[in-house]
């Protein structure tokens, strides 16, 4: 009896044991978000299968789906949310494939659940270019397992983890999934970024200008890891500088939704008030007719169009804005001017093939970093057009596919402080205001473009990771 005894409590403890890894392992799905919808179309390689409420209905190759009413309809059936979908081969939505399943809730709508190593194999073609070194991939694979992780602790508040855009990371599932990408996610298999015992918080962006910002400058809270860095190694990328030619009334508008939607209309000027240590514009003042107001230049830039002024690393002039990377040599411009376009012509489009080539963009056929050359250098949409109907499998018209962005020696010398100083005054012409300034995005943590040319000059991935995110390390989550 007391060997019966025994061997019962045995049992019970490896049950316990169970329970305890199962929940462990469930916790490393992530839930992205890819609609809010009331109705969609989903589609399949296989056989589709739907559950939920007790009921299972065999959706076969495609369906229809209607959420209403806390339920959800598909034909003459209707069952009660959440509804899980699953198939023998990948899943389909809104041009895209994805591995995992679909799950569709009340709360957050249409989801993809799958294993975070699986998400990770959709996240870096998309976010990085898939032919950069090794140990850049490998770092980038480090950080957006980390965010996605952190995310999902705070799932129930939201009823998922991330949504497939920039507002996060961008996601595009299986169809963009490369070796090389792969590689570097599998050769990074559970590795995190930490800080002590906890998840570090591990925001990117594409172009830091020269110097990344403090988290504290752009979203208010100090975190020891996140104070901003100089870029070690001078470089250059798609974005390395860049203008905005801003309406007076656009400005105003913006102005007044980032200072709480009182307005000083008619502006008159603007200026950067105050600057952080690497010369990032950190609040800018507009005087207006009603008054004078100062703002965050980072809620300025997200009211005014993130797009449009590409990141907070403002300079006085056109000229200030390329200085830093002066290092590096630029072919000059050949005597003989290209022909101009025809009239009714963009980038040497017709209207309706640039209306095929907004598209094509928001069908996830082009990269992040191809449309932000592509952003860059208008006069690449011909070639990015015939690029994009050559991955549809359509045949291009008779010109060269585009050169993969910046293929230039990049040296190994020190990035030079930013020229930006406090007090210039934004430039104006007639009634638009002119912004200059260097890089794209909010300037937290880790420079995409930076970590490319760290890993060109041999830095590890790890090295990397802890010179953009001083105090942290890299270890295996459990």
């Amino acid at each position: 009896m007391l060997m019966r005894i025994a061997a019962l409590k045995r049992g019970l403890a490896l049950l316990f044991l169970w329970l305890l890894i199962v929940p462990a392992a469930e916790a490393r799905d992530i839930y992205v978000r890819l609609s809010q919808a009331a109705s969609f179309a989903i589609a399949s390689d296989g056989n589709m299968t739907l559950s939920g409420g007790g009921k299972t209905l065999a959706l076969g190759r495609s369906a229809s789906l209607s959420v209403k009413g806390g339920g959800v309809t598909v034909g003459k059936s209707s069952l009660p949310l959440p509804v899980r979908i699953t198939s023998t081969g990948l899943l389909r939505f809104n041009g895209r494939q994805y591995r995992g399943a679909f799950l569709v809730t009340q709360k957050a709508g249409l989801l993809n659940v799958l294993d975070v190593e699986l998400y990770l194999r959709g996240v870096l073609p998309a976010e990085v270019g898939a032919d950069w070194p090794a140990e850049a991939l490998r770092a980038q694979a480090i950080i957006s397992r980390t965010y996605a992780l952190r995310q999902s602790l705070d799932r129930a508040k939201r009823g998922y983890d991330v949504v497939d855009t920039v507002s996060d990371q961008v996601y595009k599932g299986a169809g963009v999934e490369t070796a090389k990408t792969d590689q570097a996610v599998s050769s990074t298999a559970q590795l995190v970024l930490a800080y002590g015992k906890e998840l570090a918080f591990t925001p990117f962006h594409s172009d830091s200008g020269g110097y990344t910002a403090s988290n504290a400058d752009v979203w208010g809270t100090e975190i020891p890891y996140l104070t901003g860095v100089a870029e070690p190694i001078a470089y250059t990328s798609p974005v390395s500088s860049w203008s905005a030619k801003i309406p007076r009334g656009t400005l105003e508008k913006a102005v007044a939704k980032a200072a709480g939607g009182s307005s000083i209309a008619p502006i008159t000027e603007a200026r950067v008030s105050e600057v952080d240590k690497g010369g990032r514009a950190v609040r800018l003042t507009f005087v207006g007719a009603k008054g004078t107001k100062t703002v965050k230049s980072s809620q300025f830039r997200l009211a005014v169009g993130a797009k449009l002024l590409k990141s907070t690393m403002l300079t006085p002039s056109a000229s200030a804005s390329a200085s830093p990377r002066a290092a590096v040599s630029q072919p000059r411009a050949a005597s003989v001017q290209a022909p101009k376009p025809a009239g009714g012509q963009s980038g040497g489009l017709t209207l309706a093939e640039g209306k095929q080539l907004t598209e094509m963009t928001a069908k996830g056929v082009f990269t992040t970093l191809e449309i932000i050359d592509m952003l860059s250098h208008p006069e690449k949409k011909r070639t990015y057009y015939n690029l994009g109907l050559k991955r549809q499998g359509k045949t291009p018209s008779a010109t060269p596919a585009p050169a993969p962005a910046e293929k230039s020696k990049v040296p190994v010398t020190p990035m030079p402080a930013p020229a930006g100083r406090s007090g210039f005054t934004i430039a104006r012409s007639g009634d638009n205001f002119l912004f200059y300034g260097r890089g794209w995005g909010h300037g937290v943590g880790l420079s995409q473009w930076g970590a490319r040319t760290l890993a060109k000059n041999g830095w590890t991935a790890e090295r990397i990771l802890t010179y953009y995110y001083p105090g942290t390390t890299v270890r295996r989550y459990q």
